[in-house]
């Protein structure tokens, strides 16, 4: 069974981040979904989201441990 994963936001913009579980860098291309919050809160400008609008961080279900 698997997961659906949603995404955050869709890039605009070429972004240049660093993988939050391997620190390499990554390069994300324009039309890339982001799923990541890590990923995602990296990716600081508006003008790469659509809609310029950064995705708001979902705050955490009560009950889930945080990582």
């Amino acid at each position: 069974m698997s997961a659906a994963v949603h995404a955050l936001g869709v890039l605009t913009a070429t972004v240049h981040v660093v993988d939050p579980m391997q620190r390499v860098p990554l390069v994300l291309t324009a039309g890339t979904e982001v799923t990541d919050p890590e990923i995602a809160e990296q990716i600081t400008n508006p003008n790469c989201w659509e809609n310029d609008e950064p995705p708001k961080a979902k705050p955490a279900r009560k009950g889930t441990p945080s990582a």
